[in-house]
């Protein structure tokens, strides 16, 4: 059977991609579900499952161009492209309310200022034309002349070699430049999305401000130098014992400050049991089987087989099939596992190996001759056809059966974890995870959103257990042990957070308490070398660190880090010459003490002040703008069908 698949891949190939083809059609199809359902709907307004479909269909085909995606991705760019819908008709509704629309001059301008955009698109539909001409054409003569008529008929600044900003901008003005689809279609984005969007931000960002006096305030403390010395006690030398924070701290900090533990998404964790997908022996077996299948029929003088072509059809190494199974290095330099670079070296020129056991799975390796280099060295061009060794689907169904067992146990009544012990199986604990979140040690599970957040115009499709979910790695089933909605306080979440952070919060007040017993010796601790202000100097006294530093309130100081705003605080309250008092900060315990301040130049202070106030603008009214739309993103009531249509 084995021997006739493959005397025949060619048709096998053919039939089995015209399948694909049918297949890939009826898929094409609208749901049913589309006549009943919109894929989303944003504000009362429906996003229909053709628009929905036929976005994605434009970006896989525009980003992706012909890649193979895996289910994980097409999850993510599904959530992806409804969260671009939901921007889209929050965005045009408050175009609308603002009275926004695009001046024929604002178009022209971003044509002239972005004419690489221009051209891209331009060069895009040019190249589908002249594939056109090609599909066309009647002869080899007819090809040439309609091809370069219409090259010939092509603006100038498109196919020179130097692009010629003038002819570009003089072409701009020409009804000839609206004549191109592509030109078409960037007007309309630059009218309903881009332009609007820039003036919006304006309108929202007008408010912001900033003074000369906040910005000579913010200059002052950037560029002033302070040469000071640091004596940090670290909290890390203070460590404290895991039972030193208990349920009720944590409870007692949780309780304190419920307004800090809002859950953002909803979430869910699961109780769960997987068994991994692995080969069997038996797996192993049959590989090696189809191997020497390959191997006999290779080496039959009466079979039009040919290596090259075999290797196309049957090898599973993607960097080599393609090109016949010719592998770009050489064997002999170490580059391949010892195992394979034996076989290869083994072969004379024209020879083909039986099936080679590696790591990586069974390979049919072919020499194409060996060279010895001037050191004696020899190497083999070769190449190979490789099978892999993956768990069957027998294997994998094995599987299956064993959690489709604990399903139904669960289904019927029985405790989850008391039909897997049953089995002898472990039952695990995930943590807490989003609509759009792994369990980590899994990855990726297809259908394990839809079973945990069910759509409610869905009638009950699961029981209290998920039905079985496989990747390439895992075979799961599971049942929800968590459930919080976005909006909920639930201090589970924030447990291992909170108790960590009081922990440090201890070992800082311990590093605290400890500075503040030898404060005395660090202030009549004299460095080493009193000349040299940025060396480090080596603390005598234990668990504290004594250092000269030369840093603004934006510069690293130990105990404080990177620009820390409690920094500033402590150095515009602190007399220069003197110890300030012990500070607590999130990393330890700090004293400093001010020898010198040096103020900046005039001139640099005024230079940067313009550059402050500048920058300041930009950057406030853009966060302004973006605190505006996300907050009406999340103010917009939001209907997600994605799960009536796609199983995720």
């Amino acid at each position: 059977m084995l021997t006739w698949i493959n005397e025949k891949a060619k048709w096998v190939i053919v039939i089995f991609a015209a399948g694909i083809v049918v297949g890939l059609l009826a898929m094409d199809r609208v749901p049913k579900t589309a006549q009943s359902y919109p894929v989303g709907v944003v504000n009362d307004r429906k996003i229909s499952y053709a628009e929905f479909d036929s976005r994605i269909k434009r970006v896989v085909q525009s980003q992706f161009q012909g890649q193979h995606l895996e289910d994980e991705q097409y999850t993510q760019l599904r959530s992806d492209i409804f969260r671009s819908f939901v921007r889209q008709i929050v965005m045009n509704e408050q175009f609308e309310k603002a009275g926004l629309a695009t001046s024929v001059a604002e178009l022209k301008s971003e044509f002239r200022r972005n004419p690489d955009a221009v051209r891209g698109r331009l060069v895009q539909e040019a190249q589908a034309r002249l594939y056109a001409i090609q599909q066309q054409a009647t002869s080899q003569e007819d090809l040439m002349q309609r091809s370069q008529a219409y090259i010939a008929s092509l603006p100038k600044f498109l196919v020179d070699t130097t692009f010629n900003k003038a002819e570009y901008d003089a072409w701009i003005e020409t009804p000839e430049a609206f004549r191109w689809n592509m030109m078409l279609n960037y007007e309309e984005e630059l009218k309903a999305d881009v332009i609007p969007s820039r003036q919006l931000q304006a309108l929202v960002g007008a408010s912001v401000h900033p003074t000369s006096l906040e910005a000579k305030w913010s200059v002052d403390r950037r560029l002033t130098d302070y040469d000071i010395e640091v004596a940090y006690a670290s909290s890390a030398d203070f460590s404290v014992a895991d039972d030193a924070i208990d349920d009720a701290m944590v409870k007692g900090y949780f309780n304190a400050h419920q307004d800090s533990f809002f859950v953002e998404q909803d979430m869910a964790k699961f109780q769960y049991v997987v068994l991994p997908v692995e080969a069997t022996a038996g797996d192993d077996a049959r590989i090696r089987e189809y191997a020497m299948t390959l191997y006999y029929q290779l080496s039959d003088t009466s079979s039009t087989a040919n290596f090259e072509d075999m290797a196309r059809i049957s090898s599973e190494d993607p960097g080599s099939a393609e090109n016949g199974g010719v592998l770009e290095q050489p064997a002999g330099k170490g580059v391949f596992v010892a195992e394979f670079e034996k076989a290869a070296l083994a072969l004379d020129s024209g020879a083909i190996s039986e099936p080679v056991k590696t790591q990586f799975g069974y390979h049919i390796i072919k020499s194409y001759g060996k060279e010895t280099d001037s050191t004696g060295a020899v190497t083999a061009k070769v190449g190979h056809i490789l099978l892999v060794v993956n768990a069957s689907s027998e294997t994998v169904d094995s599987l299956e059966a064993i959690l489709n067992g604990i399903r139904t146990d669960v289904d019927a009544g029985k405790a989850f974890d008391v039909a897997a012990k049953e089995r002898n199986l472990d039952v695990k604990e995930s943590e807490w995870i989003t609509r759009n979140g792994n369990i980590a040690s899994l990855g990726y599970l297809k259908g394990l959103a839809s079973f945990a957040w069910p759509n409610e115009n869905l009638a009950e499709e699961y029981g209290k257990a998920s039905p079985v979910l496989k990747n390439n790695k895992w075979v799961f089933v599971g049942t929800k042990s968590g459930d919080v909605k976005a909006g909920d306080r639930e201090i589970s979440l924030f447990y291992d957070s909170i108790k960590k952070n009081l922990a440090a919060k201890k070992a800082a007040g311990a590093a605290a308490a400890y500075l503040a017993s030898v404060a005395e010796k660090v202030k009549a601790y004299v460095p080493a070398n009193p000349d040299d202000s940025a060396a480090v100097a080596a603390a005598a006294i234990e668990k504290v660190s004594i250092e000269s530093k030369n840093a603004s309130v934006e510069g690293f100081i130990p105990g404080f880090g990177y620009a820390n705003p409690n920094l500033a605080k402590v150095l515009n309250g602190q007399k220069a010459g003197e110890w300030g008092p012990v500070i607590e900060t999130d990393q330890g315990a700090v004293m400093i003490k001010i020898n010198a301040k040096k103020a900046p130049e005039e001139d640099a202070v005024a230079s940067a002040v313009k550059d402050e106030i500048a920058s300041t603008a930009r950057f406030a009214a853009m966060t302004v703008f973006n605190d505006f739309v996300g907050n009406i993103e999340k103010g917009t009531p939001v209907e997600n069908n994605l799960d009536l249509f796609y199983k995720d």
